[in-house]
Order: C-alpha cells, then sequence, then structure tokens
C-alpha cells in the first residue's frame, strides 16, 4: 500500500472509532439540553477551535485562497449543510434512544456509496455488488412492510453523511482548510441562534454547570478531530474502502444500544439480517479483488 493509502487508512479507523463512541457524550448532557443547542455549539467551537489552530500554524490564508474559486465554495456550502443535518439528526437519535436505528443508518451508507458511485460518478457494478445493493434494499423495503413505518433516520444518516463523502471526495480542499471554511461559512447564522438562546434564556452556555460549559465548549473537538481524519482519509483511498472501515462505528453504536437497553423487534432483527448480508457479500468483493 503506498504511504498515503497508509495514511488514509490508518486516518479513517481512528475516526470511527471516535465516533463509534460518540453516545457518551451526549449522554453526558444534563436533562434539558437538546440536541439543536449542542449542534449549534458544537459547529461554532469547531471553527473556532479552527481557527486558533490555523492561525497559529500560518494556514489561513491557505484556507482563504479557496474564496477565489466560487465552485470550491459552493461545494462547501453544500457539504457543510449536509453535514450540518446529519450531526443534528444523529445527536437527537443518540438522546432519545433511537440508536439502533441510527446505527442502521450507517451500515446502510457504504452500499448507499456504491449506488452513489453508479449515480455520480458513472461507476459499474459486478454481480457481488448488485446482490449488495439489492439486499440493502430488500432490508429498508422490511422495515417499510413488516415494521410498518420507513427507517426515517437511518435513510437520513445515510444519505446526508454519503453526500458529504462524495462532496468532500471531489472538491479541491484539503482537510483542514475545508472544514474551516465549511463552519465559517455557517458560523455568523449559528452565533447569532447562540446568542438568541442566551437572550431568551433557552441557551445553557452563561446559565449551565461548570460541567455543561465544558462539554458545549468540547464539540468543536468533538467534530474537528474526527472529521479532519475523515476528510484526509477521503481524499487518499478509494470511497468503497472508507465505507468498508465505515462498519466500525455503526457496529459499536449497535452494541452500545443493545447493552444499555434498546430492544429490536423480530422485523428489525430482519432488517438488520438483510443489511449485513448486504454488507457481507460487498465485503467478500473487496477482499475478492485486493487479493487480501
Amino acid at each position: 500500500m503506498a504511504h498515503d493509502g497508509r495514511q488514509g487508512t490508518f486516518a479513517a479507523i481512528t475516526a470511527f472509532v471516535f465516533w463509534g463512541f460518540m453516545p457518551f457524550y451526549f449522554w453526558a448532557f444534563p436533562a434539558g439540553i437538546g440536541a439543536f443547542e449542542i449542534t449549534m455549539h458544537r459547529v461554532f467551537w469547531t471553527f473556532m477551535l479552527l481557527l486558533i489552530v490555523l492561525g497559529a500554524s500560518g494556514g489561513i490564508s491557505k484556507a482563504l485562497v479557496l474564496f477565489r474559486n466560487p465552485k470550491v465554495i459552493g461545494t462547501l456550502l453544500l457539504s457543510t449543510i449536509v453535514i450540518t443535518s446529519n450531526w443534528l439528526i444523529y445527536s437527537w437519535a443518540a438522546m432519545n434512544e433511537h440508536l439502533t436505528e441510527a446505527s442502521l443508518g450507517y451500515f446502510i451508507n457504504p452500499l448507499f456509496n456504491v449506488a452513489l458511485g453508479v449515480v455520480v460518478l458513472g461507476e459499474r457494478l459486478n454481480k457481488w455488488r448488485w446482490m449488495a445493493v439489492i439486499l440493502a434494499g430488500a432490508g429498508v423495503l422490511n422495515q417499510i412492510i413488516i415494521v410498518g413505518e420507513p427507517p426515517w433516520i437511518a435513510l437520513a444518516l445515510a444519505f446526508s453523511f454519503g453526500t458529504y463523502g462524495l462532496l468532500r471526495k471531489t472538491v479541491a480542499a484539503e482537510a483542514r482548510e475545508g472544514l474551516f471554511i465549511e463552519t465559517l461559512l455557517m458560523s455568523p447564522v449559528i452565533l447569532g441562534v447562540i446568542v438568541w438562546m442566551e437572550m431568551h434564556g433557552t441557551g445553557h452556555l452563561l446559565s449551565g454547570s461548570l460541567s455543561t460549559k465544558a462539554l458545549l465548549l468540547a464539540g468543536g473537538f468533538t467534530i474537528a478531530f474526527p472529521l479532519t481524519l475523515f476528510a484526509f482519509a477521503a481524499r487518499r483511498i478509494p470511497l468503497s474502502t472508507l465505507g468498508l472501515i465505515q462498519y466500525i462505528a455503526p457496529s459499536a453504536v449497535f452494541l452500545i444500544a443493545i447493552y444499555y437497553g434498546e430492544t429490536l423487534t423480530l422485523g428489525g432483527v430482519m432488517t438488520f439480517v438483510l443489511i449485513w448480508a448486504g454488507l457481507a457479500l460487498y465485503s467478500f468483493d473487496l477482499w475478492r479483488k485486493r487479493g487480501v
């Protein structure tokens, strides 16, 4: 494996291990603090953290150069809207006992990446990958027919994260600089929201306990650290490999959800079995091609 490939693989593994244990961060907040407020603070303090890091390393000018290319800025604006939606949905799911469905979304995501490759990048699928996609589709259909409702959380997470990965893979922006511009574009609006919440007594940055303040401020690290690694990996390893490594995070989330009391109906189990079968075929095809 080339040096860039090894670095990208290590970065991806580290990012997905971190994300796999993110539910504990959300559970550390006291009652009364919602997913929306947490997400606003996570985005804003990510911007502040990167402002300090890039300022100290002289990287701000390199990041601001991206504004010379309207296409890059437009793509980064779209990517930050997509990923902010993903963070909001995931944090809400984690704080409202929907972790199993959230994990399902990230199990679907690698196969959604395959579909994106076909539709957007014009990639062709062999029989193994077609079977994998069909099994994933059968899992979603089972959730609709047997369980009685579409897995909206899972589908929204798979769509938003898969789209973000595609956008960051194709945009000409490095990891830290791209993330800095993404959060810079959102920060004026988000800062306004935070100030409005504090002024109307619904925010917790000023009135919360010391531990609550620390958790809100730490939100910047919970985004900047894994997402920088993810964006770094996305530009150095194939999208299919990135999707394969991604199994780490939903596996951890699924086990955490079951351990802490979330239950699955028989129909829900069937959904997971179908998705896992699709992932097994997808993994087999990767193994067969690489001979590992």
